[in-house]
């Protein structure tokens, strides 16, 4: 078969289960289990490979806040700067806000266990450094990777004031699916399958809730994180990309959006995966967040029609419309020289069990 037949055949496979699949969404249910509290498990990784993950890409003196960038896969091989130096480094910095850069190891396609040590312990040493909670901006699988690790790192989750998620995997993805049919699969991309015991152990402590003030921007049009396109509940179906609990604040972006732009009499414009880390009307949520010291969440009523025309975000410049064509295309890339890994799925680690 060829490969062009192998994708079709991979992509109607998904899009069936997904129209048959359990009307509870995505997860397997089990019992929940308390959230874990009390201290956090210990790490396993190295501290020198931890410390040189963190790096800080520009120095703002007297800033508001510190804002840890988590990345997604899509970036180079050897630095998280395609995913923001042309997306969310300048805002931040015109806007006073002091961001790190995380780089996890093997652009996040190893075990996600793995890889929020990571993220855990850039949290943490950041927090330390500026004796104060930190916010987070992660996009993709850094999304559901910093989901795992406030589940299941009580000490950390203490550090960290919000969590600003742009396209997160918090439930999986049927988008999947294909890939695992293929066998262009990582330990991740096997994890991220909506049957996988990774997700099914997250939902039970409590991981498909947000526990802390999460600012959760998706898209109905996101053709790699679906489902997306349920809304608050439709037949009991559950979004991939949402939140539960009054900590959670999720915006359909693509919704919001074709609303307002219907209301102009203009055609909806669909929102990528890739595009919510510099269109217009998600910087403007993004910073409605940041700004916001009462509940900590952004809101989608800051946006006016203009918000929703497309383009680029304020503080962007031309080479950063150039530079975004190339983060999924390097991602196909990269991932196509990587073998087949993680099946059968990688055991659970102690603490979640």
């Amino acid at each position: 078969m060829t490969t062009r037949l192998r994708l079709i055949s991979g992509v109607v496979l998904a899009i069936a289960i997904l129209w048959v699949a359990p009307r509870r969404g995505s997860i397997p249910i089990a019992a929940e289990t308390a959230v874990p509290t009390g201290s956090d498990p210990a790490l396993k990784e190295d501290v020198a490979s931890l410390d040189q993950a963190i790096s800080r890409p520009v120095e703002v003196p007297e800033a508001k806040e510190v804002v840890l960038l988590v990345h997604g896969t899509g970036m180079t091989v050897n630095s998280p700067e395609i995913n923001w130096d042309h997306t969310l480094l300048s805002p931040l910095v015109q806007e006073g806000f002091q961001p790190y850069y995380l780089e996890v190891p093997k652009r996040l396609f190893l075990d996600i266990q793995h890889n929020a040590e990571y993220v855990s312990y850039a949290i943490n040493k950041i927090a330390s450094e500026h004796d104060a909670r930190i916010s987070i901006i992660s996009w993709s699988a850094g999304s559901l990777t910093t989901q795992w690790t406030l589940t299941f790192f009580p000490e950390t989750r203490a550090n960290v004031k919000r969590h600003i998620s742009l396209g997160g995997s918090h439930r999986g993805s049927w988008m999947m699916v294909p890939l695992y049919y293929l066998r262009m699969y990582s330990a991740a991309v096997v994890q991220q399958l909506p049957w996988s015991n990774f997700l099914a152990t997250l939902a039970k402590f409590g991981g498909t809730r947000a526990h802390v003030p999460t600012t959760s921007i998706g898209s109905s049009t996101d053709p790699f994180v679906q489902p997306a396109f349920y809304g608050e509940g439709w037949l009991g179906c559950s979004d991939a990309w949402r939140l539960d609990g009054p900590l959670a604040q999720n915006i359909d972006l693509f919704k919001v959006c074709a609303s307002k732009r219907l209301s102009d009499w203009k055609l909806p414009r669909p929102i990528l995966h890739d595009t919510l880390l510099w269109d217009p009307a998600s910087h403007k949520i993004i910073f409605d967040a940041l700004r916001n010291e009462k509940t900590y969440l952004g809101s989608a009523d800051v946006l006016e029609s203009s918000d929703c025309d497309g383009g680029i975000a304020p503080h962007l410049g031309v080479r950063s419309k150039q530079v975004h064509k190339d983060i999924l295309p390097e991602l196909f890339k990269f991932a196509s020289t990587q073998p087949p890994a993680g099946w059968p799925e990688v055991p659970l680690r102690e603490y979640a069990q």
